[in-house]
């Protein structure tokens, strides 16, 4: 009986010297023509794995990758002129941008923490303003959006429906600097209806009021035949 024989496939000289040179595992520090340098993971020629990359804008990322693009968690920072590195964003990434739950710090001295989407704060999140004012609630795309409380630099605070960044449905405006209670709707920013009471501390308050809104109460017929 004769033996089947199978002939072997040869892969061309080029592919095959081609695959040698695909970085897969772990490596030293992998250079690039832009002078950004990588420590870590490879998987077929890309980002895989744990690792850490150095650009040359003096920008370290180290955490999790995915082909080639930050993916996983992992902490964004920065070297400044002293030689240390100050943390920009340290949390959750996917395909390379902020994605899921993190804290960022800002240049000017803000800090966020909640969460992301798309690397925009979507969902919720708490967010110290450099200015003392500070916000915790619901976010979309990067703004106030549904549910929150802002409390401003001076004390004063709203509790209350937003959208697009604005104040926008029901809500309360406490005017703590002079006592006051304000609650109705809001529009695009712009109160359209309220009503406006006194707090039980009104006279201990930095600024209070010169008189006390008077109580408004409605007659009856009776009391006008009086």
């Amino acid at each position: 009986m004769p033996f089947l024989k199978y002939s072997r496939r040869v892969e061309p000289l080029w592919k095959e010297n081609e695959s040698l040179t695909f970085k897969t595992g772990l490596h030293h520090t992998i250079y690039s023509v832009s002078g950004d340098r990588y420590i870590g993971e490879w998987l077929s020629n890309h980002r895989e794995g744990k690792g850490a990359h150095h650009a040359r804008t003096n920008k370290l990322y180290e955490g999790d990758w995915k082909n080639d693009s930050r993916h996983g968690y992992g902490i964004l920072s920065t070297k400044r002129s002293d030689g240390i590195y100050s943390t920009n964003y340290a949390g959750e990434w996917r395909n390379g941008r902020r994605h899921g739950i993190g804290v960022c710090h800002y240049n000017n001295g803000g800090y966020y923490e909640g969460r992301w989407k798309n690397k925009e704060r979507s969902g919720h999140g708490r967010m110290w303003f450099s200015d003392g004012a500070f916000y915790e609630g619901e976010w979309l795309n990067d703004k106030f959006h549904g549910i929150g409380l802002f409390v401003q630099e001076n004390g004063n605070r709203y509790e209350g429906e937003w959208k697009n960044g604005l104040k926008h449905g029901h809500g309360k405006f406490f005017h703590l600097d002079s006592g006051q209670l304000q609650e109705g709707l809001w529009y695009n920013g712009v109160s359209v209806t309220s009503v406006m009471v006194d707090m039980y501390y009104r006279q201990a308050t930095l600024q209070p009021t010169k008189y006390p809104i008077p109580k408004v109460e409605r007659e009856t017929c009776q009391t006008l035949d009086k």
